[in-house]
């Protein structure tokens, strides 16, 4: 048998090492820079500054979870947080055009 196959499966992560506060910390930065660009910028200017904020709000993502100094599970918790920002961006968006 080879190291790998006398292994055990992994379990998967506890509540806690999602840091489910920083999550949505990042998702909340996301909605407010989104809901500015929607608010401030005008129409036609718009997809540009919500490039930024997506941007933006990746950059808060990569901070706050390098902050946690965990390392297993950095990747998903990284993916799974700048996926809700660019939902919740993408939400304020649509929300901006109907009202608009």
């Amino acid at each position: 048998m080879t190291e790998s196959q006398t292994e055990e499966p992994r379990e998967m992560p506890d509540v806690h090492s999602w840091h489910v506060p920083r999550l949505l910390t990042a998702w909340a930065v996301a909605a407010i820079i989104g809901t500015l660009v929607t608010i401030l910028v005008p129409n036609e200017d718009r997809f540009a500054w919500l490039v930024f904020a997506i941007g933006a709000s990746t950059l808060v993502t990569f901070g706050l979870q390098l902050g946690t100094a965990q390392r297993e599970g950095f990747i998903t918790r990284v993916a799974f947080s700048v996926a809700g920002s660019v939902l919740v961006i993408g939400v304020i968006d649509v929300i901006g055009l109907l009202v608009d």
